[in-house]
């Protein structure tokens, strides 16, 4: 129905399902007012018992808004919504406001207005609450902002926000988190995302602290799908300790460089690099990562490959590794590796079919060769000041720093194995059909040096350790020869459904000799005389194999089968094979030591209990006895006639986990940001994946909190029992630990996960912590505890499980021995 006013003839007013369409704008309403000489439309619904009929809703360029009463002007594209509600333009969320006006640039302003990503928007289970926004383009932008749970304020406030209002990549500012710490108030990871193009970005992030101490942090990446993909990232921290007055003040710089990288160059070719750089007390003083705390070394590497038709393979690589607690660095910069792989030099190319292998085409070889400059930096003290890149380019420096005036040492290394394996169908010996699997084996090893060690006395009675240029070739080659078989029995025993238990024994036999290459005859090694007469020898060169090998190696693997017969309701028969149990033994014996030629005995087994229960079993055996002093003899302990050898080492364990079935619900994962910097600004694009990185806080909380709680599984139960003990002479220590962990759904909503352990010869409780999950629609919420130990702590996290704001919009509040003790909790 259409109403004109009879003494204003340029105003109307629609009634019932009204609809009002102009360009690209369409508005629905109960009644729909248009004033044409203002170009002006008014709409509201219709107030009833259950709520409101014919809200109004105006739609123009992909946005919505609804609302109780809106006013537009056709002119200036300019409109007002009462008690308005409008989707985010491409993105999750939606805003309410009591008023809403937009302007002809898109531009949408809210008062009193509230945030939201559940799909309840009546009653959200969370929303963001500002007494003002601005939505423009792809950012919502507010004044003081805070999150609000069940229509509950929480701590979680910022005196101004910025969210993103899309998903995908968008350049735009990274918002802060804030805290505090022994440095002070902070502000951390705030600054800006570039999104350069669709294969990169660039992360800009900074970090203040109130007293004084800041951080620079920027993370480069970059990613072309079946190309190349990798990130660049440095972190360079000032901290400072305490005021200026204090006599413990300190100011301590830190740095850190790393850089992944993996390319494709061809189906042959690739290229990879992982580099970690870093100062010596960085993981130390900045990581939030426990296992980061501790760690002893980091390690970085780079590599080229390249591969050919024929077997043949070329790699091009860097190394180094950093010990952090003694300043230790090794290089290898670089290592050329060449090797082809193993081949038939005298098989027949046009071999008859049918016709025999003969015995000189079993002939097989491989080759590898390999060049290597080696760079050790082992500091006399840290008081030089002189650090490992120093002297990487200054020889004199690394003599200061180390006391050696050879920084590198230069080897090639050739290789070339030759084996003949065969096998014997028939042994003459037994006339009947016996596989036996032989194989002689040639291996030769050449390293080239260009440098050799010469020590001697000098005048004054001091031991001078010297190098000299020159080349020098280190041949050493050995010889031998394996043979191994299979046998085959069975037990014809059967319980109920079991049939049978079949043996399988596969006895290992192997013979190598090896010359004493650090005989005179060789001339591998060299000698002077001391102050006291007396002649020492020494190596030319290192890796020279001392003493003769005359060595016969055994061992015998065991495996126990049974097979389980079923009968199903056609009366067919089905059967499955079991493993009862594998029974390995191993053993070495040396003809050409003077004493103690027979070596330690192994024995292993492993088996699995009622289908539940993993029992591994591990031993060691000495078969010489020991004298007064804990040393062995050459005397075997089954010459007493009491046990055939000695219990040196071992170790029982038994583990088993049951969980039960898994319900059709969805599992909930409770950590939402494994692709964090991939979406907080999202770099997403078809195909075109970044690295994520993975939040300490959200991964695990010094090891201890859970990555994520599936409720699908109601409830799971992991338990195990090592035992071990060592007595390798006289002295006898025994372990025996008991571990548990289980997590159990308390309610469809609540997820409790604990692990604990019990150290029997300490007599004391290890490594416990309990979890305690909350899933919510739109949020989650996490406490983690570690009750016991150095590291006890605890930690609570909140945070809205939306893509967009799951990074922005988290509280978490952690404690622990590292920042501070778990007692302050309890004051």
């Amino acid at each position: 129905m259409i109403l004109f006013d009879g003494d204003h003839g340029d105003e109307g007013t629609l009634f019932g399902e009204a609809r009002v369409s102009y360009e690209d704008a369409q508005l629905t309403a109960y009644r729909i007012a248009m004033r044409f000489e203002q170009d002006e439309l008014h709409a509201d619904g219709l107030p009833v018992d259950t709520g409101m009929v014919g809200r109004p809703t105006f739609t123009q360029g992909g946005e919505t808004f609804y609302g109780q009463a809106l006013a537009y002007n056709m002119q200036t594209e300019r409109g007002r919504v009462v008690e308005a509600r409008t989707a985010v333009p491409q993105g999750e969320g939606t805003i309410m406001g009591g008023v809403v006006k937009v302007v002809e640039d898109s531009t949408i302003y809210i008062a009193h207005a509230r945030y939201t990503t559940c799909p309840c928007v009546e009653d959200p289970s969370y929303s963001l609450r500002a007494s003002r926004m601005k939505v423009r383009g792809k950012w919502i932008y507010s004044g003081p902002i805070r999150l609000y749970l069940f229509n509950i304020p929480t701590p979680l406030w910022l005196p101004f926000g910025f969210l993103p209002a899309q998903e995908g990549r968008r350049s735009g500012p990274l918002p802060p988190t804030y805290g505090e710490d022994e440095r002070g108030f902070y502000l951390r990871d705030w600054g800006w995302y570039w999104a350069i193009n669709e294969y990169m970005d660039l992360q800009a992030r900074f970090g203040i602290w109130s007293q004084g101490s800041w951080q620079v942090a920027p993370l480069y990446r970059y990613n072309r799908r079946y190309r190349y993909n990798g990130q660049l990232q440095l972190d360079y921290v000032q901290n400072r300790r305490g005021e200026r007055e204090d006599p413990d003040f300190s100011v301590v710089n830190t740095a850190s460089l790393r850089w992944n990288h993996s390319q494709t160059i061809s189906p042959t070719a690739s290229f990879s690099g992982n580099v970690n750089l870093s100062t010596q007390n960085y993981l130390r003083t900045v990581s939030e990562q426990y296992d980061d705390r501790v760690r002893q070394t980091i390690q970085s590497s780079i590599r080229y490959s390249k591969r050919w038709g024929s077997g043949r393979s070329l790699t091009a690589s860097a190394s180094q590794q950093q010990q952090l607690a003694s300043g230790q660095v090794s290089m290898t910069l670089p290592q050329i590796r060449f090797s082809q792989n193993q081949r038939k030099p005298f098989q027949r190319e046009n071999r008859p079919a049918g016709a025999r292998e003969r015995w000189y085409e079993r002939i097989t070889y491989s080759y590898t060769s390999s060049l290597d400059n080696n760079f050790r930096f082992t500091p006399l003290s840290d008081t030089t000041g002189i650090s490992w890149y120093e002297a990487l380019f200054s020889a004199e420096k690394y003599e200061a720093a180390t006391g050696d005036n050879t920084p590198f040492e230069i080897k090639a290394t050739h290789r070339l194995p030759i084996a003949a394996p065969f096998s014997i169908q028939r042994l003459p010996v037994i006339n009947r059909t016996f596989i036996l699997n032989l194989s002689p084996n040639l291996n030769y090893t050449e390293d080239w040096f260009f440098q050799t060690t010469r020590r001697y006395v000098d005048s004054t009675g001091t031991r001078i350790s010297e190098q000299d240029p020159g080349f020098f070739a280190l041949r050493q080659f050995s010889a031998g020869v394996s043979a191994n078989t299979t046998i085959y029995g069975l037990f014809p025993v059967g319980i109920g459904p079991y049939r049978g238990v079949r043996h399988t024994l596969r006895p290992t036999l192997s013979f190598n000799y090896r010359p004493d290459f650090g005989s005179h005859f060789w001339g591998y090694r060299a000698s002077y005389v001391d102050t006291s007469g007396q002649v020492i020898e020494y190596d030319r060169v290192p890796g020279v194999q001392r003493g003769l090998q005359q060595a016969l190696s055994f061992s015998l693997a065991n495996v126990f089968e049974t097979k389980r017969v079923e009968t199903d309701t056609t009366g067919a028969e089905q059967s499955r094979t079991l493993q009862l149990l594998n029974l390995d033994l191993s053993g070495s014996y040396n003809f050409a030591a003077d004493s103690l030629r027979l070596s330690d005995i192994g024995l292993n087994a492993r088996t699995r209990l009622f289908g539940q229960v993993d029992v591994s079993f591990r031993s060691t055996f000495s078969p010489y006895q020991l004298d007064a002093n804990g040393n062995r003899i050459d005397r075997f302990v089954a010459a007493d006639g009491r046990r055939l050898a000695r219990l040196t080492q071992l170790s029982l364990t038994a583990r088993t986990s049951i969980r039960s079935r898994q319900s059709t619900g969805q599992s909930r994962p409770l950590n939402m940001n494994r692709a964090r910097m991939a979406n907080t600004p999202g770099f997403v694009t078809d195909g075109d994946v970044l690295p994520s990185a993975l939040d300490p806080f959200d991964a695990a909380f010094y090891n201890t909190a859970v990555g994520y709680a599936d409720f699908s599984i109601p409830w799971s139960l992991n338990l195990d029992v090592t035992y071990g003990l060592s007595r390798p002479r006289t002295t006898l220590t025994r372990r025996a630990i008991f571990n548990v962990s289980f997590d159990f759904n308390a309610t469809p909503r609540w997820k409790v996960q604990g692990r604990s352990g019990y150290d029997f010869e300490r007599k004391e409780i290890v490594s416990t912590s309990l979890v305690l999950a909350r899933d919510f629609d739109c949020w989650q919420m996490s406490f983690s505890w570690v009750p016991f130990g150095t590291y006890q702590s605890y930690s609570f996290l909140l945070q809205v499980k939306s893509g967009p704001l799951r990074d922005i919009l988290r509280l978490r509040q952690p404690r622990s021995d590292v920042r501070g003790r778990f007692d302050q909790l309890l004051q």
